[in-house]
């Protein structure tokens, strides 16, 4: 996700889409795409202030079929009652024009349904109210949403897959730890809710970084197994070359837990580009030329070997960031970069983002 905690960036380093869509057509219904491969993740500046449609429509341009982003609880649903939907709105009738497909991470408690209401990072207090979002998220975007019914002009693109949470064995996303037993109670309430809303729908673990095959296996000890359609981790690290071992060692978690065939997603790669003279890097932290340097390595390697290690999806962390924030690492992480006045500029890591994401649709 867009922004996390430095000390979560400091111990994951310790160790993408055929075609983008087109235009919808003079009938209105969405336009044809291939199935995604390479995506982006949002950043928390496209939910923040980056000119969302112009966004969206470069996305489109560079080959990206999927987008990844936080839709937060607390501010849909921030008192008891029906959600709000004016935050997420925007977003789903962009990336429906634009025929690419979005991956909701439905995040963030409110404090009415947390367990510890003054701490942002708290869980949920139960199972039911989280349940309740997911119902409501697929009333509102799922195949009968109101979103469809309510903008008949937006080309029809129905949300059919929902990341359950973020990186919840990390204080910055969950308070209480360990997290596992708790967090598959929530996962599998949510998942009901989701499967009786829409059958179809695919439920996507959040994804874990750090020891990643460790977190999986805490999870599937815990009565996760079922629960999830899709696994998903984040292999953060400096070396390229193990990138693809921390991958390799989650497929290994996967089949300990007798769950070999089960999907993988990275739902986060990066490097960022913050490396400058007289501040402390973190880990997995360099140059902007050497950031485009391990993502011309790093996805044309995963993509070669995914079917091998059951890689379905690759999600870049992210699209587009501020980069000012030397304290946050993740700052710095995006192709692009929105400046003070409005302006966006491309990083030397878009135009290697967007030869080899076209490359795919050859």
């Amino acid at each position: 996700m867009a922004r996390r905690a430095l000390v979560a960036a400091i111990t994951a380093a310790l160790l993408l889409a055929a075609c983008g869509g087109g235009d919808s057509d003079d009938d209105g219904n969405a336009p044809a795409r291939a199935q995604p491969l390479l995506g982006v993740t949002s950043g928390a500046v496209l939910n923040e202030g980056a000119p969302l449609r112009s966004e969206v429509r470069a996305m489109k341009a560079s080959g990206v079929t999927a987008l990844r982003a936080p839709f937060y609880w607390w501010t849909a649903q921030p008192t008891k009652g029906a959600p709000n939907f004016a935050a997420t709105d925007p977003l789903v009738e962009a990336v429906s024009r634009a025929g690419i497909e979005l991956l909701p991470i439905a995040v963030g408690t409110p404090a009415w349904a947390a367990r510890h209401p003054k701490l942002r990072n708290s869980p949920p207090a139960g199972t039911k109210t989280y349940a309740a979002f997911m119902t409501a998220l697929i009333g509102r975007y799922g195949p009968s949403g109101s979103f469809w019914t309510e903008h008949p002009g937006v080309p029809k693109l129905p949300i059919r897959r929902w990341q359950l949470w973020n990186e919840p064995d990390h204080l910055h996303y969950w308070s209480d730890q360990p997290y596992a037993a708790d967090y598959v109670k929530l996962a599998r309430a949510a998942r009901e809710a989701i499967k009786e809303a829409d059958p179809g729908a695919t439920v996507v673990m959040a994804g874990f970084a750090d020891r990643s095959w460790d977190a999986i296996a805490d999870v599937y000890r815990a009565g996760g197994k079922g629960v999830f359609d899709v696994v998903a981790i984040h292999p953060y690290t400096f070396e390229v070359r193990n990138v693809l071992r921390i991958v390799e060692y989650a497929r290994r978690a996967l089949r300990k837990a007798r769950d070999a065939e089960r999907p993988l997603w990275l739902t986060e790669v990066t490097w960022s580009s913050g490396k400058r003279p007289g501040h402390t890097a973190a880990p997995f932290e360099t140059t902007a030329a050497d950031q485009a340097a391990r993502l011309a390595e790093a996805l044309p390697l995963l993509i070669r070997e995914r079917k091998q290690l059951g890689v379905e999806r690759i999600f870049w962390e992210n699209w587009i960031s501020n980069d000012t924030n030397h304290a946050n690492p993740f700052d710095f992480s995006g192709l692009r970069v929105l400046h003070p006045d409005g302006s966006v500029t491309e990083k030397p890591a878009f135009a290697e983002f967007k030869r080899i994401a076209l490359e795919q649709q050859r």
